[in-house]
């Protein structure tokens, strides 16, 4: 992620996608990959590692948090306030997806 805030889009791309590929269940690495790809408007490969990220890792809330996000900014409300739901089954007092579930009602 040094690479990303350095702008250095390529090179942080390239690193992750190393580490997805040597550790396919990297939560982390797979995280951080879809928020540089939503960065760089490649929105369906974005949403394919954070559903990636939470089926290996269904615990990580920042792959759903993420992927509600990107379905904000795709106007997909409803896939967004799915999303949240599904993070509040796993982790019913999560206050970050209780306020966003809010916020989109």
């Amino acid at each position: 992620m040094l690479y990303a805030r350095q702008e250095r889009l390529d090179r942080a791309s390239e690193s992750l996608e190393r580490a997805v590929s040597l550790r396919p269940g990297y939560p982390d690495a797979l995280n951080n990959l879809g928020v540089l790809l939503v960065r760089e408007q490649k929105y369906p490969e974005a949403k394919e590692k954070f559903e990636t990220c939470i089926r290996v890792a269904p615990n990580y809330d920042q792959a759903y948090l993420n992927l509600a996000r990107l379905y904000v900014v795709l106007n997909e409300k409803e896939k967004a306030k799915e999303t949240l739901q599904a993070l509040l089954h796993q982790q019913p007092q999560h206050k970050m997806a209780q306020q966003a579930l809010e916020m989109l009602n």
